[in-house]
């Protein structure tokens, strides 16, 4: 079951493109995007952790 995985796959995704624009210093594209990330993230956990339960 690699399913974990890609979970863990896509919130490394996430941080890189995080870092990326924290490295280019484009703020407002962080601020747009880090809300509905952080919202993607945490329904996955509470996904996993209802099925892995």
């Amino acid at each position: 079951m690699l399913y974990p995985y890609i979970a863990i796959g896509l919130i490394a995704v996430f941080l890189i493109y995080l870092l990326y624009h924290l490295i280019r210093k484009d703020k407002q594209k962080v601020r747009v995007v880090l809300l509905p990330g952080l919202f993607f993230i945490v329904t996955w956990v509470i996904i996993y952790y209802s099925f892995l339960r």
